[in-house]
């Protein structure tokens, strides 16, 4: 694939927007963005940072740059709303690029496709890199709730459990308490992100996926899990998690020991966003993983 971005058109007619640079290394990367419904905009700055591979990251069908189809609409949504849609589209992505091997990174949501994606087609990878993701999605809802303890006060996070557990998502209150959250702790190591004079998440795929509820994910999602299947997964993996991180470090501590090739770094002073918390120690683990041997990957 030549530097440069592309629209790949897709069997089903979709357009998806993609982005490379590198061309011509040897090692293929693809990464795959968080949401469902965020864009790939925190991987512009792997290119300079991963020299030695080429680099193709893309926006997911829903988000930014590539089509925005009516998930409201049934046909629509019995066609795409699931995560063997993204798993399988992700594959479509593969193909076109014309990558028979690659390295596969995942961030978020992303890495829920991307472990999917080696249980499923394994033979088409190289290495396996998880970022801000275990095996099951309860491990992030139950740590947000641990989290907005933290930095609410104790009248505020009740007041925000309680008008989640009744539903009322659209309460001033709420929203002012939860604004006041996300401000923390998005920005508690950084304060370096995208601008854009609109919103670019689409909540409309967002909420049909995991819902709105930031304690308890309903939709699509509710209930994923992999960890009874992790062990399955021979691809030599790195999984990447901040040490003030949604995902537990236990429960990651606790995948890594399932997988038979796998290793862990705890990025220090990181939250969710560790790759824009920590980016000096985050591409030097990504970096050291994808010169490391395989031998040299085991539990």
């Amino acid at each position: 694939m030549k530097n440069g971005t592309h629209i790949l058109t897709l069997p089903n007619g979709y357009h998806l927007w993609s982005h490379t640079e590198n061309a011509g290394q040897s090692d293929k990367m693809i990464a795959v963005h968080g949401g469902p419904g965020d864009t790939h905009e925190s991987f512009e700055s792997f290119p300079a940072e991963i020299p030695g591979a080429e680099i193709t990251y893309y926006d997911q069908l829903g988000s930014w740059y590539s089509d925005q189809p009516d998930f409201s609409d049934p046909k629509v949504a019995e066609r795409t709303l699931k995560i063997d849609y993204f798993v399988d589209e992700l594959e479509q992505v593969r193909r076109q690029l014309g990558y028979e091997q690659f390295t596969l990174l995942g961030y978020s949501w992303g890495g829920m496709i991307a472990l999917e994606y080696a249980l499923k087609y394994p033979e088409h990878l190289t290495k396996l890199i998880i970022v801000g993701m275990a095996d099951r999605d309860a491990d992030f809802t139950d740590r947000m709730k641990e989290e907005v303890g933290k930095v609410l006060t104790k009248d505020e996070a009740e007041y925000v459990f309680l008008e989640a557990k009744k539903g009322e998502f659209d309460d001033a209150l709420f929203n002012q308490f939860m604004g006041k959250f996300y401000r923390d702790y998005y920005t508690r190591f950084s304060q370096s992100q995208t601008k854009h004079a609109v919103d670019t998440t689409n909540y409309q795929l967002a909420d049909l996926m995991m819902g709105r509820n930031p304690f308890q994910t309903s939709g699509v999602m509710a209930g994923w899990t992999v960890e009874k299947r992790v062990s399955e997964i021979h691809t030599p993996t790195l999984i990447l998690i901040g040490d003030q991180d949604m995902i537990p470090v236990k429960r990651a501590q606790a995948m890594v020991k399932q997988l038979p090739h796998g290793k862990l770094a705890i990025i220090p002073d990181a939250t969710h966003v560790s790759i824009r918390d920590n980016p000096e120690f985050f591409f030097e683990q990504v970096n050291n993983f994808l010169t490391e041997s395989d031998t040299n990957i085991q539990n």
